[in-house]
C-alpha cells in the first residue's frame, strides 16, 4: 500500500497539468490563436512587418546607390597623416581630457588637429609640462593625426600647414593609405598664410583626387567630407555648403595674425560633420571632385557643433603648384591695408550704396603706391570680378604671383576709374605705413586762436598740436584727441583712442581746432570721413555721422 501511494502521485500531477493547459488555451481563444502567437507547430517565428509602400522609392534607392559609389570612389584618395614631434612646454594647466590644450585659446585650430590623449597621468597635462605619449610612450614626445589628399599619382599630398608645421622642423611624418600601406613622408613646403602644405611619399600609381572648381560652388550644394576624425580612419560624412566666403583668423608664421591683413581666409562653410583629425582632408562635390581642404571647426567644446570650414580648392591648387615647384609660394601683393564698406562709409565717400573694399593705407614702396592708389580709394572689382569683402579680395589676389598685372576698378572722388597694378612681393611692402599726401598748408597749430574744443554732438574733445606732437606723429597738421565720450557717435564708430591725431576731415587737411570745428559743422546731418594717425605713423579712415545738433 505504501508503494502504491507513492506511484499514484505522478498521475495526479499529470491530470492537474492537463486541466491547467486547457485553461490556458481557453484564455488564448482557442488553438488557432495559440498557433498565431507562436507559429505553426511552434517552429516558424515571424518577426517584423511588411515593407512600407513609399512613393518614388526607386529614386531614393538610386540616390543611395549613387552615394555608395561616390564614397567608394573618393575614399582611396584621402590618407591619414601621423606626425611625431617634441611636445611643446605647457604654460597653462590642461583641461584634464588629454588634449593638451594649454595653448592659445583664440586659435581656431586648437581643437582641430587630433592630439592623442596620454595614459601616463590620464592625459591631464597637470604640472609635468609635457604632453603624454599614447600607449605608454615617453614624455616629451607628441603624436598627432591629420588627413591629406593625394593630388598626383607619384605621391604629392596636399594637407594643412598646422598638421605638419612642427614635423617640418623636427620630427617625422608617416602617411597611411586607405589600403593600409604606410610610407615615410617628407614635408616639401608649407604656407602659413593659407594654412596649406605639401607632403611627398615615394610611391607610384596612387589614386589622385579629381580637383574641381571652387568658383562654381553654391550655397545648398551637397558635399562629402572624407578624413580621419578622432583617429577613426577613412570616415565619410555628408552635408551641404552652408555659407561661402567666411572669414577666420589664421596662424601666420606660427602665431595668430592680429589683424588678418596677411592671412588669407575665404572659407567654404559646411555642416558635413568634421572633427579633430579631419584637418587636411577633402571636401568633395557630388561629382567626386575636391572643392575644398577641410581646415577648421567653430565649436565651444572641441567637437563638431555644426560648422566646419574648408579652404577653396582653386586657392589650394595655386599654392600646391608653387610649393611643389619652388618649395615656397611666390605670392604677389597690392601693398594696401583694407576693410569693408558699410552704409556710413558709403555716404561719407559719396557712394550710392555700400559695396567694394576701401583702402585704409597704401604701403610705402609697394605695388599699390607705384600704381597711384590712394587712401580711401574703394576697390569695386578685380579683373572684372566684383569684390565686396576684404577676405574675398585677399583670396582673389592670392591666385596671382609676383609680376602679375591686375586691373582694379575703383571709386575715387565721386567717380569710377581703372588702375593697373603690377604685383610685388610682400618683402618689399613691410616698411612703415605713412600718409603720403602732403599738407596743403604750412600754417602750424600755434597760429590757431582756439587751443581746445569739445564737440558734444559727436562726443570728442581735441586740442591743437604742439612741437612734441608734430615730431612724434611726423605731421605738421591735425588736432590731438584728448577724450572720447563713452556710447557717443565717435566711440561707436571707432574714431580712435586718446592720443591719436585727426589729420583730415572729408579728405581735406585740417591744421587746428578751429578748422576741425568748422569742417565738422559743414557736414551736419550727413556722414563724413576722418583720417586718423597714430604714433607709429599708421593712418586709417573712420566714417562718422554728424548729427544736426
Amino acid at each position: 500500500m505504501k508503494l502504491q501511494k507513492i506511484t499514484a502521485r505522478p498521475f495526479l500531477l499529470v491530470a492537474f497539468g492537463v486541466l491547467f493547459g486547457l485553461g490556458v488555451v481557453a484564455g488564448f481563444g482557442g488553438m488557432s490563436k495559440l498557433n498565431l502567437a507562436f507559429g505553426q507547430n511552434g517552429n516558424n517565428i515571424s518577426l517584423g512587418g511588411p515593407t512600407p509602400n513609399i512613393p518614388d522609392a526607386a529614386a531614393l534607392q538610386n540616390m543611395n546607390q549613387a552615394f555608395r559609389a561616390l564614397a567608394k570612389a573618393i575614399q582611396p584618395t584621402v590618407v591619414s597623416i601621423h606626425i611625431k614631434t617634441e611636445a611643446p612646454k605647457i604654460t597653462k594647466k590642461g583641461n584634464g581630457n588629454g588634449s593638451g590644450n594649454g595653448n592659445d585659446q583664440n586659435n581656431p585650430f586648437r581643437f582641430f588637429f587630433h592630439n592623442f590623449p596620454g595614459n601616463g597621468d590620464n592625459g591631464d597635462n597637470n604640472d609635468d609640462g609635457n604632453f603624454d605619449m599614447p600607449f605608454g610612450g615617453p614624455h616629451g614626445v607628441q603624436e598627432g593625426l591629420g588627413s591629406g589628399v593625394i593630388i598626383t599619382s607619384d605621391g604629392y599630398i596636399l594637407t594643412n600647414n598646422h598638421v605638419v608645421a612642427d614635423a617640418a622642423k623636427k620630427g617625422g611624418v608617416m602617411v597611411k593609405l586607405s589600403d593600409k600601406r604606410t610610407f615615410d613622408g617628407k614635408v616639401i613646403g608649407t604656407d602659413p598664410t593659407t594654412d596649406l602644405a605639401i607632403v611627398k611619399i615615394e610611391a607610384t600609381g596612387l589614386p589622385a583626387a579629381a580637383l574641381g572648381n571652387s568658383d562654381d560652388v553654391q550655397i545648398g550644394d551637397w558635399v562629402i567630407a572624407v578624413g580621419n576624425p578622432l583617429g577613426l580612419e577613412s570616415t565619410v560624412t555628408k552635408g551641404i555648403v552652408s555659407s561661402l566666403g567666411r572669414q577666420l583668423d589664421l596662424p601666420q608664421e606660427g602665431t595668430m595674425s592680429k589683424n588678418g591683413n596677411y592671412s588669407i581666409a575665404n572659407f567654404i562653410q559646411t555642416d558635413a560633420a568634421i572633427n579633430p583629425g579631419n584637418s587636411g582632408g577633402g571636401l568633395f562635390n557630388v561629382s567626386g571632385q575636391v572643392i575644398g581642404i577641410n581646415s577648421a571647426i567653430a565649436t565651444p567644446t572641441g567637437s563638431f557643433a555644426g560648422y566646419g570650414f574648408a579652404i577653396p580648392v582653386n586657392l589650394a591648387k595655386t599654392v600646391a603648384m608653387d610649393l611643389i615647384k619652388h618649395g615656397k609660394v611666390n605670392r604677389g601683393y597690392i601693398g594696401v591695408t583694407i576693410r569693408g564698406v558699410d552704409a556710413t562709409d558709403a555716404e561719407a565717400l559719396g557712394m550710392n550704396s555700400p559695396h567694394g573694399v576701401r583702402i585704409d593705407n597704401v604701403v610705402k614702396n609697394g605695388a599699390g603706391e607705384a600704381a597711384g592708389l590712394r587712401d580711401n580709394d574703394v576697390i569695386l572689382a578685380i579683373d572684372g570680378q566684383d569684390v565686396n569683402e576684404s577676405n574675398q579680395l585677399q583670396g582673389m589676389i592670392a591666385l596671382h604671383h609676383v609680376g602679375d598685372n591686375v586691373k582694379l576698378h575703383i571709386w575715387r572722388d565721386g567717380k569710377e576709374t581703372d588702375v593697373n597694378v603690377k604685383l610685388k612681393a610682400r618683402d618689399n611692402e613691410l616698411a612703415t605705413n605713412e600718409n603720403t599726401d602732403e599738407s596743403s598748408s604750412n600754417e602750424t597749430a600755434s597760429d590757431a586762436r582756439k587751443e581746445t574744443a569739445t564737440l558734444d554732438n559727436i562726443g570728442v574733445s581735441v586740442r591743437n598740436l604742439n612741437q612734441k606732437d608734430e615730431d612724434k606723429y611726423d605731421t605738421k597738421n591735425g588736432v590731438y584727441i584728448t577724450s572720447v565720450a563713452p556710447a557717443s557717435e565717435a566711440y561707436d564708430r571707432g574714431l580712435g583712442m586718446i592720443g591719436n591725431v585727426i589729420t583730415k576731415v572729408g579728405g581735406k587737411n585740417i591744421n587746428n581746432v578751429a578748422e576741425f570745428e568748422k569742417a565738422i559743422n559743414l557736414h551736419k546731418g550727413s556722414a563724413v570721413g576722418l583720417t586718423i594717425k597714430d604714433d607709429k605713423g599708421d593712418s586709417r579712415f573712420v566714417s562718422i555721422r554728424i548729427p544736426n545738433d
